[in-house]
């Protein structure tokens, strides 16, 4: 797969293939081919790559390893739509085998830092969801979190201050603040959070119970 600008938008197109129908013998053939790709000076085809490579690990877990020195350079991108497909990526090797988790606790301080850029400085208009900034990205972040400070008191304290900070100041009266904050309160609930921290998560939950909306009482459920 070539992709020179020319061919960015046809290599796009066949990894977006891959990530839809690829069987295990396709697998097989092209995860070389797709760990180059997630390497690309393109965005549009990172991306895309990281969505392939998600299938192929599904396909073929044994191939894992193989793709996690590409998270080296993945994980401090600043394109949106780079970072949600590598943090989604992250969050289906830690289903797969919990022991990843310790692997990428290296990277919980550089996800702190995107959150905070994310909560505390200025974002793209059109990643505004109901004035919460990238509902999407926290939420995936937030669960990736969840696996990481499970059972991992060092990462828990090094995520505490930013769960903290979501917890207390993300905007509640719509849907897109909701969704944040019942996956702070599950990651909260998930990592070896201290005391106060945990207050915090059933807070969260406290004022779901009390909403008015059904779907809303449901989640704290």
């Amino acid at each position: 797969m070539n992709n020179s600008a020319g061919n960015a938008y046809v290599t796009a197109l066949a990894l977006t293939a891959i990530a839809e129908i690829s069987t295990s013998d396709m697998c097989k053939s092209v995860y070389l081919d797709v760990k180059k790709q997630m390497k690309s000076s393109s965005n549009l085809v990172k991306t895309k790559a990281c969505l392939a490579a998600l299938r192929i690990i599904k396909q073929m877990p044994e191939s894992i390893d193989d793709f996690l020195d590409t998270l080296d350079n993945l994980i401090y991108e600043k394109s949106q739509p780079v970072l949600m497909a590598t943090v989604t990526f992250m969050i289906e090797i830690c289903r797969y085998d919990r022991k990843y988790s310790l692997k990428f606790k290296k990277y919980v301080s550089n996800l702190v830092r995107i959150l905070k850029n994310l909560l505390m400085g200025s974002s793209a208009p059109d990643c505004e969801v109901g004035g919460v900034k990238d509902p999407f990205l926290q939420v995936k972040i937030l669960e990736l979190f969840g696996y990481i400070g499970h059972k991992n008191e060092e990462s828990a304290d090094e995520m505490s201050d930013m769960l903290a900070h979501i917890a207390t100041n993300t905007e509640t009266t719509k849907n897109p603040g909701n969704s944040v904050l019942s996956e702070c309160a599950r990651t909260i609930m998930r990592i070896e959070a201290s005391q106060g921290l945990r207050v915090l998560g059933i807070n969260i939950l406290g004022r779901f119970l009390m909403n008015r909306e059904n779907n809303v009482r449901y989640v704290a459920l």
